[in-house]
């Protein structure tokens, strides 16, 4: 169910950024010819081809975009704390807590909703390994900051 209410999120948001694109080429451009907006995307069937791209596009990029990381530790809960320390200083907040989960948002409201909300890091700390899931930059990112603490450890 998340993938799919992922992918709806991200059909829209291609739609409104090719519009907004479009739209602003247009208007910073000379027109000698009586080109208009409308014939655009009326001429051969090109809305039609470009919602079906940014359908293709909305189907894929949830499972290139988001993962999930398995991070091998020898015991979280001793350094938890630089753990959110870590997220703390990324300008991340802690959203949802719980005895073996931690999950974290972004603090800042515009990218978020750059982001359109899915922007969750969630931390599973109930076993060996740690599995960390959410946006893949982000992942890969907190990942190596989270083996980098318990490397300087040993």
């Amino acid at each position: 169910m998340k993938y799919l209410i992922r992918s709806v999120k991200y059909f829209f948001y291609f739609m409104i950024l090719c519009v907004l694109f479009v739209t602003i080429v247009y208007y910073a451009t000379e027109h000698k010819d009586g080109v208009t907006l409308q014939m655009l995307f009326t001429e051969g069937g090109s809305i039609y081809k470009m919602l079906a791209m940014f359908a293709a596009f909305a189907a894929i990029y949830p499972a290139v975009g988001f993962q999930k990381k398995e991070i091998y530790v020898s015991n979280f809960k001793e350094n938890k704390r630089e753990v959110i320390a870590l997220f703390l200083n990324a300008n991340y907040q802690i959203k949802e807590e719980t005895d073996t989960t931690i999950v974290f948002s972004i603090k800042n409201p515009l990218i978020r909703a750059f982001r359109m909300c899915e922007d969750e890091i969630t931390v599973d700390f109930s076993g060996n390994p740690v599995i960390i899931d959410g946006l893949r930059k982000d992942v890969l990112r907190f990942s190596r900051g989270i083996e980098y603490i318990y490397r300087k450890e040993a």
